[in-house]
Protein backbone atom coordinates (compact mmCIF):
# COMPACT_ATOMS: atom_id res chain seq x y z
CA UNK A 1 0.00 0.00 0.00
CA UNK A 2 1.66 3.55 -0.50
CA UNK A 3 2.36 5.82 1.79
CA UNK A 4 0.11 8.62 -0.78
CA UNK A 5 -3.09 6.18 -0.39
CA UNK A 6 -2.40 5.68 3.04
CA UNK A 7 -3.23 9.34 3.67
CA UNK A 8 -6.29 9.92 1.58
CA UNK A 9 -7.38 7.10 2.73
CA UNK A 10 -7.10 8.40 6.31
CA UNK A 11 -7.95 12.29 5.08
CA UNK A 12 -11.71 10.78 4.91
CA UNK A 13 -11.77 9.22 7.97
CA UNK A 14 -10.41 12.28 9.78
CA UNK A 15 -13.24 14.09 8.12
CA UNK A 16 -15.67 11.48 9.09
CA UNK A 17 -14.42 12.29 12.54
CA UNK A 18 -14.61 16.15 12.64
CA UNK A 19 -18.27 15.74 12.06
CA UNK A 20 -19.24 12.79 14.06
CA UNK A 21 -22.57 12.52 15.65
CA UNK A 22 -22.93 11.99 19.37
CA UNK A 23 -21.78 8.06 20.33
CA UNK A 24 -23.41 7.10 23.43
CA UNK A 25 -20.61 4.42 24.40
CA UNK A 26 -19.09 7.78 27.14
CA UNK A 27 -19.71 10.23 29.29
CA UNK A 28 -18.57 12.68 26.94
CA UNK A 29 -20.51 11.36 24.23
CA UNK A 30 -19.65 14.54 21.81
CA UNK A 31 -15.83 14.65 22.09
CA UNK A 32 -14.25 11.43 23.37
CA UNK A 33 -15.68 10.01 19.67
CA UNK A 34 -13.98 12.53 17.74
CA UNK A 35 -10.84 11.87 19.70
CA UNK A 36 -10.81 8.32 19.37
CA UNK A 37 -11.22 8.02 15.67
CA UNK A 38 -9.16 11.08 14.87
CA UNK A 39 -5.94 9.26 17.15
CA UNK A 40 -6.86 6.07 16.31
CA UNK A 41 -6.65 6.64 12.59
CA UNK A 42 -3.34 8.46 13.01
CA UNK A 43 -1.97 5.67 14.90
CA UNK A 44 -2.87 3.00 12.61
CA UNK A 45 -1.89 5.35 9.51
CA UNK A 46 1.80 6.04 11.00
CA UNK A 47 1.95 2.05 11.38
CA UNK A 48 1.20 1.73 7.70
CA UNK A 49 3.13 4.67 6.62
CA UNK A 50 6.50 2.56 8.02
CA UNK A 51 5.31 -0.66 6.76
CA UNK A 52 5.11 1.54 3.83
CA UNK A 53 8.43 3.14 4.10
CA UNK A 54 10.42 -0.01 4.70
CA UNK A 55 9.42 -1.58 1.28
CA UNK A 56 9.70 1.91 -0.64
CA UNK A 57 12.52 3.45 0.48
CA UNK A 58 11.84 6.45 -2.05
CA UNK A 59 8.87 7.73 0.53
CA UNK A 60 5.74 10.06 -0.07
CA UNK A 61 5.27 12.76 -1.93
CA UNK A 62 3.64 15.56 0.04
CA UNK A 63 2.64 17.50 -2.94
CA UNK A 64 -1.16 15.87 -3.67
CA UNK A 65 -2.26 15.13 0.08
CA UNK A 66 -3.42 18.93 0.66
CA UNK A 67 -5.66 19.18 -2.36
CA UNK A 68 -7.04 16.25 -1.50
CA UNK A 69 -7.60 16.92 2.51
CA UNK A 70 -9.07 20.11 1.26
CA UNK A 71 -11.61 18.35 -1.26
CA UNK A 72 -12.83 15.67 1.17
CA UNK A 73 -13.14 18.19 3.91
CA UNK A 74 -15.43 20.64 1.88
CA UNK A 75 -17.65 17.17 0.90
CA UNK A 76 -17.78 16.77 4.67
CA UNK A 77 -18.49 20.09 5.23
CA UNK A 78 -20.98 20.22 2.89
CA UNK A 79 -23.47 17.48 4.73
CA UNK A 80 -22.88 18.69 7.61
CA UNK A 81 -24.63 22.51 6.65
CA UNK A 82 -27.36 20.21 4.58
CA UNK A 83 -27.73 18.23 7.88
CA UNK A 84 -28.24 21.71 9.69
CA UNK A 85 -31.03 22.75 7.07
CA UNK A 86 -32.78 19.23 7.97
CA UNK A 87 -32.70 20.14 11.82
CA UNK A 88 -33.81 23.37 11.13
CA UNK A 89 -37.05 22.30 8.73
CA UNK A 90 -37.72 19.25 11.55
CA UNK A 91 -37.36 21.47 14.95
CA UNK A 92 -36.99 25.10 14.10
CA UNK A 93 -34.43 27.62 14.71
CA UNK A 94 -32.63 27.08 17.84
CA UNK A 95 -32.48 29.81 20.23
CA UNK A 96 -28.67 29.76 21.30
CA UNK A 97 -27.63 29.25 17.47
CA UNK A 98 -27.22 25.86 14.94
CA UNK A 99 -25.19 23.04 16.17
CA UNK A 100 -25.79 20.49 13.49
CA UNK A 101 -24.34 16.80 14.99
CA UNK A 102 -21.90 18.57 16.79
CA UNK A 103 -21.73 20.02 20.87
CA UNK A 104 -22.30 23.43 20.24
CA UNK A 105 -22.82 26.78 17.96
CA UNK A 106 -19.06 27.39 18.74
CA UNK A 107 -17.75 23.88 17.56
CA UNK A 108 -19.62 24.39 14.07
CA UNK A 109 -18.72 28.20 13.60
CA UNK A 110 -14.64 26.70 14.07
CA UNK A 111 -15.69 23.95 11.55
CA UNK A 112 -17.09 26.49 9.10
CA UNK A 113 -14.69 29.46 9.74
CA UNK A 114 -11.63 26.60 8.76
CA UNK A 115 -13.75 25.38 5.94
CA UNK A 116 -14.54 28.84 3.76
CA UNK A 117 -11.04 29.29 2.88
CA UNK A 118 -10.70 26.11 1.89
CA UNK A 119 -13.18 26.03 -0.48
CA UNK A 120 -12.53 29.59 -1.63
CA UNK A 121 -8.78 28.45 -2.37
CA UNK A 122 -10.43 24.88 -4.40
CA UNK A 123 -12.67 27.53 -6.59
CA UNK A 124 -9.39 29.74 -6.99
CA UNK A 125 -7.37 26.71 -8.11
CA UNK A 126 -9.97 24.46 -9.89
CA UNK A 127 -10.25 24.14 -14.08
CA UNK A 128 -14.05 24.40 -15.49
CA UNK A 129 -16.50 26.68 -14.73
CA UNK A 130 -19.28 23.93 -13.40
CA UNK A 131 -16.69 23.31 -10.64
CA UNK A 132 -16.34 26.92 -10.07
CA UNK A 133 -19.56 27.53 -9.45
CA UNK A 134 -20.18 24.21 -7.52
CA UNK A 135 -17.33 25.72 -5.24
CA UNK A 136 -18.43 29.09 -5.14
CA UNK A 137 -21.95 27.81 -4.28
CA UNK A 138 -20.31 25.76 -0.82
CA UNK A 139 -18.47 28.96 0.51
CA UNK A 140 -22.33 30.63 0.33
CA UNK A 141 -23.74 27.99 1.97
CA UNK A 142 -20.79 27.84 4.69
CA UNK A 143 -21.27 31.28 5.32
CA UNK A 144 -24.90 31.15 5.95
CA UNK A 145 -24.88 28.41 8.04
CA UNK A 146 -22.33 30.32 10.12
CA UNK A 147 -24.61 33.11 10.72
CA UNK A 148 -27.12 31.10 11.90
CA UNK A 149 -24.51 29.70 14.60
CA UNK A 150 -24.96 33.22 15.96
CA UNK A 151 -21.20 32.89 16.71
CA UNK A 152 -19.82 36.29 16.84
CA UNK A 153 -16.17 35.12 16.68
CA UNK A 154 -17.17 33.24 13.11
CA UNK A 155 -18.45 36.12 12.05
CA UNK A 156 -15.74 37.88 12.98
CA UNK A 157 -13.23 35.57 11.10
CA UNK A 158 -15.62 36.19 8.16
CA UNK A 159 -15.41 39.31 8.22
CA UNK A 160 -11.29 39.07 7.80
CA UNK A 161 -12.08 36.92 4.97
CA UNK A 162 -13.59 39.49 3.22
CA UNK A 163 -10.82 41.71 3.91
CA UNK A 164 -8.05 39.73 2.78
CA UNK A 165 -10.43 39.08 -0.36
CA UNK A 166 -10.69 42.67 -1.07
CA UNK A 167 -7.37 43.67 -0.31
CA UNK A 168 -6.08 40.59 -2.98
CA UNK A 169 -8.50 42.39 -5.57
CA UNK A 170 -7.04 46.30 -4.51
CA UNK A 171 -3.05 44.67 -4.83
CA UNK A 172 -4.53 42.88 -8.92
CA UNK A 173 -6.28 46.14 -9.68
CA UNK A 174 -4.23 49.58 -8.25
CA UNK A 175 -0.91 50.34 -9.20
CA UNK A 176 0.53 52.65 -7.01
CA UNK A 177 1.99 51.47 -3.40
CA UNK A 178 1.12 53.95 -1.70
CA UNK A 179 -2.84 54.21 -2.65
CA UNK A 180 -2.97 50.12 -2.57
CA UNK A 181 -1.69 51.09 1.30
CA UNK A 182 -4.42 54.08 1.75
CA UNK A 183 -6.90 52.00 0.99
CA UNK A 184 -6.11 48.91 3.11
CA UNK A 185 -5.72 50.86 5.93
CA UNK A 186 -9.29 52.78 4.85
CA UNK A 187 -10.76 49.20 5.04
CA UNK A 188 -9.51 47.97 7.46
CA UNK A 189 -10.66 50.69 9.48
CA UNK A 190 -14.21 50.04 8.27
CA UNK A 191 -14.31 46.77 9.21
CA UNK A 192 -12.95 47.16 12.75
CA UNK A 193 -15.59 49.80 13.12
CA UNK A 194 -17.72 48.11 12.02
CA UNK A 195 -16.83 44.71 13.91
CA UNK A 196 -16.91 46.43 17.30
CA UNK A 197 -20.15 48.04 16.64
CA UNK A 198 -21.74 44.65 16.16
CA UNK A 199 -19.87 42.48 18.87
CA UNK A 200 -21.11 45.63 21.29
CA UNK A 201 -24.35 46.03 20.20
CA UNK A 202 -25.20 42.06 20.60
CA UNK A 203 -25.00 39.63 23.38
CA UNK A 204 -23.79 42.32 25.81
CA UNK A 205 -24.60 40.33 28.44
CA UNK A 206 -22.06 37.59 27.47
CA UNK A 207 -19.29 40.60 26.59
CA UNK A 208 -19.41 41.62 30.29
CA UNK A 209 -19.07 38.10 31.34
CA UNK A 210 -16.40 37.33 29.48
CA UNK A 211 -14.49 40.65 30.79
CA UNK A 212 -15.51 39.33 34.74
CA UNK A 213 -13.86 36.17 33.26
CA UNK A 214 -10.37 37.78 32.10
CA UNK A 215 -10.00 40.25 35.24
CA UNK A 216 -10.41 37.44 37.51
CA UNK A 217 -7.94 35.28 35.42
CA UNK A 218 -5.52 38.02 35.69
CA UNK A 219 -5.63 37.52 38.96
CA UNK A 220 -4.43 34.01 38.70
CA UNK A 221 -1.72 35.70 36.20
CA UNK A 222 -0.23 37.99 38.77
CA UNK A 223 0.17 35.31 41.44
CA UNK A 224 2.55 33.30 39.41
CA UNK A 225 3.11 34.99 35.81
CA UNK A 226 6.51 33.03 34.71
CA UNK A 227 5.99 29.32 36.44
CA UNK A 228 2.00 29.54 36.66
CA UNK A 229 -0.21 27.38 38.28
CA UNK A 230 0.70 23.57 37.36
CA UNK A 231 -1.21 21.60 35.01
CA UNK A 232 -4.94 22.00 35.02
CA UNK A 233 -4.66 25.10 37.74
CA UNK A 234 -7.25 27.25 36.20
CA UNK A 235 -9.67 24.83 37.41
CA UNK A 236 -8.61 24.30 40.80
CA UNK A 237 -8.01 27.82 41.44
CA UNK A 238 -10.25 30.23 39.10
CA UNK A 239 -13.62 29.55 40.77
CA UNK A 240 -12.12 30.33 44.13
CA UNK A 241 -11.46 33.64 43.09
CA UNK A 242 -14.87 34.43 41.77
CA UNK A 243 -15.85 33.24 45.55
CA UNK A 244 -14.01 35.81 47.24
CA UNK A 245 -14.99 38.52 44.35
CA UNK A 246 -18.40 38.25 45.21
CA UNK A 247 -17.92 37.30 49.00
CA UNK A 248 -16.10 41.16 48.61
CA UNK A 249 -18.74 42.64 46.35
CA UNK A 250 -22.44 40.95 46.55
CA UNK A 251 -24.10 43.51 45.18
CA UNK A 252 -21.70 43.52 41.70
CA UNK A 253 -23.27 43.91 38.47
CA UNK A 254 -21.60 40.56 37.72
CA UNK A 255 -23.86 38.92 40.30
CA UNK A 256 -26.39 37.85 37.93
CA UNK A 257 -23.99 36.71 35.04
CA UNK A 258 -21.54 34.50 37.36
CA UNK A 259 -21.69 30.99 36.10
CA UNK A 260 -19.41 27.90 36.52
CA UNK A 261 -16.40 28.37 34.54
CA UNK A 262 -13.95 25.92 33.48
CA UNK A 263 -12.02 27.75 30.68
CA UNK A 264 -11.79 31.91 30.53
CA UNK A 265 -12.54 31.54 26.97
CA UNK A 266 -9.17 32.73 25.80
CA UNK A 267 -6.35 29.98 25.26
CA UNK A 268 -3.50 32.18 25.84
CA UNK A 269 -5.02 33.16 28.98
CA UNK A 270 -5.64 29.28 29.92
CA UNK A 271 -2.15 28.35 29.18
CA UNK A 272 -0.62 31.33 30.81
CA UNK A 273 -2.19 30.86 34.07
CA UNK A 274 -1.72 26.46 33.74
CA UNK A 275 2.45 27.00 32.82
CA UNK A 276 3.24 30.43 33.27
CA UNK A 277 4.44 33.24 30.38
CA UNK A 278 6.50 30.77 27.97
CA UNK A 279 2.99 29.02 26.94
CA UNK A 280 1.24 31.46 25.64
CA UNK A 281 4.76 32.52 23.67
CA UNK A 282 4.79 28.96 22.19
CA UNK A 283 0.82 29.07 21.35
CA UNK A 284 1.25 32.27 19.34
CA UNK A 285 4.94 30.95 17.67
CA UNK A 286 3.08 27.68 16.76
CA UNK A 287 -0.02 29.48 14.70
CA UNK A 288 1.84 31.82 13.27
CA UNK A 289 4.58 29.09 11.71
CA UNK A 290 3.19 29.01 8.38
CA UNK A 291 2.69 32.95 8.38
CA UNK A 292 6.27 33.14 9.04
CA UNK A 293 7.05 30.93 6.31
CA UNK A 294 5.21 33.01 3.96
CA UNK A 295 7.28 35.68 4.85
CA UNK A 296 10.30 33.45 4.16
CA UNK A 297 8.87 33.33 0.62
CA UNK A 298 7.50 29.70 0.91
CA UNK A 299 4.34 30.38 -1.12
CA UNK A 300 3.00 26.93 -0.91
CA UNK A 301 1.80 27.34 2.81
CA UNK A 302 -0.79 30.09 1.70
CA UNK A 303 -3.58 27.56 1.41
CA UNK A 304 -2.49 27.39 5.62
CA UNK A 305 -2.88 30.89 6.16
CA UNK A 306 -6.66 31.91 6.64
CA UNK A 307 -7.59 28.23 8.41
CA UNK A 308 -4.82 28.85 10.91
CA UNK A 309 -5.80 32.92 11.03
CA UNK A 310 -9.31 31.24 11.67
CA UNK A 311 -7.36 29.27 14.96
CA UNK A 312 -6.05 32.29 15.91
CA UNK A 313 -8.55 34.36 16.44
CA UNK A 314 -10.70 31.70 17.79
CA UNK A 315 -8.07 31.28 20.03
CA UNK A 316 -8.25 34.84 21.52
CA UNK A 317 -12.21 34.34 22.12
CA UNK A 318 -12.59 30.47 22.87
CA UNK A 319 -11.24 26.98 22.75
CA UNK A 320 -10.77 25.78 19.70
CA UNK A 321 -8.29 23.25 21.05
CA UNK A 322 -10.71 21.22 22.61
CA UNK A 323 -11.73 19.80 19.21
CA UNK A 324 -10.35 17.78 17.54
CA UNK A 325 -10.81 20.08 14.01
CA UNK A 326 -8.10 23.04 15.44
CA UNK A 327 -5.24 20.13 16.62
CA UNK A 328 -5.41 18.32 12.86
CA UNK A 329 -5.26 22.00 11.17
CA UNK A 330 -2.24 23.24 13.55
CA UNK A 331 -0.71 19.63 12.54
CA UNK A 332 -0.96 19.60 9.01
CA UNK A 333 0.21 23.17 8.92
CA UNK A 334 3.45 22.59 10.36
CA UNK A 335 4.03 19.10 8.63
CA UNK A 336 3.69 20.86 5.39
CA UNK A 337 5.73 24.12 6.71
CA UNK A 338 8.50 21.40 7.53
CA UNK A 339 8.29 18.78 4.71
CA UNK A 340 11.65 19.59 3.59
CA UNK A 341 13.18 18.32 7.04
CA UNK A 342 10.31 15.67 7.11
CA UNK A 343 11.19 14.05 3.42
CA UNK A 344 14.76 13.84 4.92
CA UNK A 345 14.02 12.49 8.17
CA UNK A 346 11.91 9.37 6.29
CA UNK A 347 14.96 8.44 4.52
CA UNK A 348 16.89 7.70 7.76
CA UNK A 349 16.90 3.52 7.71
CA UNK A 350 15.38 3.93 11.87
CA UNK A 351 12.59 5.90 11.25
CA UNK A 352 10.35 3.65 10.00
CA UNK A 353 10.71 1.52 13.42
CA UNK A 354 10.72 4.71 15.35
CA UNK A 355 7.46 5.42 13.97
CA UNK A 356 5.93 2.04 13.98
CA UNK A 357 7.12 1.73 18.15
CA UNK A 358 4.74 5.37 18.57
CA UNK A 359 2.29 4.37 16.42
CA UNK A 360 1.86 0.96 18.61
CA UNK A 361 2.45 2.57 22.01
CA UNK A 362 -0.07 5.49 21.35
CA UNK A 363 -2.77 3.05 19.67
CA UNK A 364 -2.53 0.93 22.73
CA UNK A 365 -2.69 4.23 24.88
CA UNK A 366 -6.26 5.14 23.04
CA UNK A 367 -7.90 1.84 23.18
CA UNK A 368 -7.04 1.26 27.09
CA UNK A 369 -8.18 4.41 27.87
CA UNK A 370 -11.56 4.12 25.57
CA UNK A 371 -12.36 1.14 27.20
CA UNK A 372 -11.91 2.52 30.05
CA UNK A 373 -13.87 5.44 29.74
CA UNK A 374 -16.47 3.05 28.52
CA UNK A 375 -16.81 0.76 31.47
CA UNK A 376 -17.01 4.58 33.43
CA UNK A 377 -19.94 5.12 31.38
CA UNK A 378 -21.80 1.83 32.34
CA UNK A 379 -21.00 2.33 36.01
CA UNK A 380 -22.83 5.48 35.76
CA UNK A 381 -25.81 3.96 33.82
CA UNK A 382 -26.29 1.94 36.84
CA UNK A 383 -25.55 4.33 39.69
CA UNK A 384 -29.57 5.37 39.19
CA UNK A 385 -30.68 1.62 40.01
CA UNK A 386 -28.16 -0.54 41.18
CA UNK A 387 -25.66 -0.70 43.92
CA UNK A 388 -23.34 -2.96 42.14
CA UNK A 389 -22.40 0.79 40.65
CA UNK A 390 -20.19 1.43 43.26
CA UNK A 391 -17.90 -1.75 42.82
CA UNK A 392 -17.57 -0.99 39.20
CA UNK A 393 -16.80 2.77 40.22
CA UNK A 394 -14.41 1.45 43.00
CA UNK A 395 -12.59 -0.83 40.29
CA UNK A 396 -11.95 2.35 37.68
CA UNK A 397 -10.92 4.84 40.66
CA UNK A 398 -6.96 3.46 40.23
CA UNK A 399 -7.02 4.49 36.46
CA UNK A 400 -9.07 7.52 36.93
CA UNK A 401 -7.91 8.80 40.66
CA UNK A 402 -6.54 12.05 38.72
CA UNK A 403 -9.42 12.99 36.98
CA UNK A 404 -11.50 15.67 39.01
CA UNK A 405 -14.71 14.49 36.38
CA UNK A 406 -14.78 10.70 37.40
CA UNK A 407 -14.07 12.27 41.29
CA UNK A 408 -17.06 14.15 40.80
CA UNK A 409 -19.24 10.94 39.36
CA UNK A 410 -18.11 8.77 42.07
CA UNK A 411 -19.12 10.78 44.91
CA UNK A 412 -22.47 11.34 43.38
CA UNK A 413 -22.94 7.70 43.02
CA UNK A 414 -22.09 7.36 46.68
CA UNK A 415 -24.56 9.94 47.69
CA UNK A 416 -27.01 8.56 45.48
CA UNK A 417 -26.71 4.96 47.19
CA UNK A 418 -26.57 6.81 50.30
CA UNK A 419 -22.67 5.81 50.98
CA UNK A 420 -22.09 9.06 52.77
CA UNK A 421 -18.44 7.88 54.05
CA UNK A 422 -16.91 7.40 50.49
CA UNK A 423 -19.27 10.07 49.00
CA UNK A 424 -17.17 12.93 51.11
CA UNK A 425 -13.99 10.79 50.61
CA UNK A 426 -14.54 10.70 46.91
CA UNK A 427 -15.30 14.45 46.90
CA UNK A 428 -12.44 15.61 49.41
CA UNK A 429 -10.30 14.26 46.57
CA UNK A 430 -12.17 15.98 44.28
CA UNK A 431 -11.18 18.91 45.57
CA UNK A 432 -7.59 18.61 44.86
CA UNK A 433 -8.02 18.79 41.08
CA UNK A 434 -10.95 21.00 41.02
CA UNK A 435 -12.86 23.73 42.59
CA UNK A 436 -16.47 24.18 41.39
CA UNK A 437 -20.03 25.28 42.11
CA UNK A 438 -21.47 21.68 41.47
CA UNK A 439 -18.52 20.16 43.89
CA UNK A 440 -19.49 22.59 46.73
CA UNK A 441 -23.27 22.15 46.37
CA UNK A 442 -22.52 18.18 46.34
CA UNK A 443 -20.39 18.70 49.15
CA UNK A 444 -22.59 20.54 51.23
CA UNK A 445 -25.44 17.95 50.67
CA UNK A 446 -23.07 15.00 52.27
CA UNK A 447 -22.46 16.78 55.16
CA UNK A 448 -25.58 17.69 55.32
CA UNK A 449 -27.39 14.32 55.76
CA UNK A 450 -24.15 13.22 57.52
CA UNK A 451 -25.29 16.08 60.45
CA UNK A 452 -22.36 18.27 59.94
CA UNK A 453 -24.11 21.42 59.89
CA UNK A 454 -21.02 23.59 60.20
CA UNK A 455 -19.35 21.95 57.33
CA UNK A 456 -22.47 22.13 55.08
CA UNK A 457 -22.86 25.57 55.80
CA UNK A 458 -19.22 26.10 54.78
CA UNK A 459 -19.92 24.55 51.54
CA UNK A 460 -23.43 25.79 50.65
CA UNK A 461 -21.85 29.32 51.40
CA UNK A 462 -18.80 28.90 49.03
CA UNK A 463 -21.13 27.64 46.50
CA UNK A 464 -23.56 30.62 47.03
CA UNK A 465 -20.27 33.35 46.82
CA UNK A 466 -19.23 31.44 43.39
CA UNK A 467 -22.82 31.37 41.53
CA UNK A 468 -24.81 33.95 43.53
CA UNK A 469 -27.32 33.97 40.48
CA UNK A 470 -28.51 30.71 41.74
CA UNK A 471 -30.78 29.34 44.26
CA UNK A 472 -29.61 26.07 45.19
CA UNK A 473 -26.92 26.68 47.78
CA UNK A 474 -29.68 29.14 49.69
CA UNK A 475 -32.29 26.29 49.82
CA UNK A 476 -29.41 24.34 51.66
CA UNK A 477 -28.60 26.62 53.90
CA UNK A 478 -32.05 27.55 54.46
CA UNK A 479 -32.44 23.99 55.51
CA UNK A 480 -29.31 23.70 57.68
CA UNK A 481 -30.16 26.84 59.23
CA UNK A 482 -33.41 25.33 60.11
CA UNK A 483 -32.83 22.16 61.77
CA UNK A 484 -30.40 23.57 64.16
CA UNK A 485 -32.94 26.17 65.05
CA UNK A 486 -31.24 29.53 64.32
CA UNK A 487 -34.25 30.99 63.08
CA UNK A 488 -32.35 34.51 62.70
CA UNK A 489 -29.96 33.26 59.72
CA UNK A 490 -32.90 31.41 58.33
CA UNK A 491 -34.92 34.19 57.74
CA UNK A 492 -32.70 36.32 56.47
CA UNK A 493 -31.72 33.40 53.93
CA UNK A 494 -35.79 33.38 53.36
CA UNK A 495 -35.77 37.27 52.72
CA UNK A 496 -32.66 36.59 50.37
CA UNK A 497 -34.62 33.81 48.53
CA UNK A 498 -38.16 35.84 48.02
CA UNK A 499 -36.77 39.03 46.88
CA UNK A 500 -33.95 37.46 44.65
CA UNK A 501 -34.03 38.46 40.68
CA UNK A 502 -34.72 34.83 38.97
CA UNK A 503 -32.29 34.50 35.74
CA UNK A 504 -33.84 31.26 34.51
CA UNK A 505 -37.10 30.54 35.76
CA UNK A 506 -38.07 26.57 36.45
CA UNK A 507 -39.47 24.46 38.71
CA UNK A 508 -36.79 23.88 40.82
CA UNK A 509 -36.75 27.46 41.49
CA UNK A 510 -40.80 27.85 41.53
CA UNK A 511 -40.31 25.01 44.59
CA UNK A 512 -37.81 26.62 46.33
CA UNK A 513 -39.33 30.22 46.43
CA UNK A 514 -42.48 28.20 47.74
CA UNK A 515 -40.94 26.25 50.49
CA UNK A 516 -38.89 29.05 51.87
CA UNK A 517 -41.65 31.62 51.52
Amino acid sequence: MKALTIYQFFTVVFSIACYMPPLYLFTDAHLLPKWYLCIGGLTVMGMLTAVALLRDKQGCSYRLIPPFFCKVFTAATTLECLWVFVCIMRDGLRQGGEVGTLGNPAELALHLSIAIPIVLMLASHCKGRKWQLLYGAASVLFAFVLWLTQSRTGLICLALYVVAYVCGIIHRKVGKKMIRRGMYVVLMIAVSVCMYAYVSSHKTASSSGRAFILQRSWTLVKEHPFMGHGHRGFEREYMLRQADYFKEHPDSEYAQLADEIRHPLCEFVYVWVNYGVLAPVALLAMLLLPFWRWWRGDRKVQSFLLPMLAILIFSCFSYPFYYPIAWLTVGASALYAARRVLSHWQKHPLSPYILLVISFVVLGITIIDAVQEHRWYQAYRHSFREDTALKEYEDLHPYFHRNHVFLYSYAMASFKRKNLDKAKQMIAECGQYWSGYNRELLAGDICYYRKEYRDATTHYQMAHNMCPVRFAPLEGLYKVYGITGDTLHQQEVATQIATKQIKVNSTDVMRIKMECK
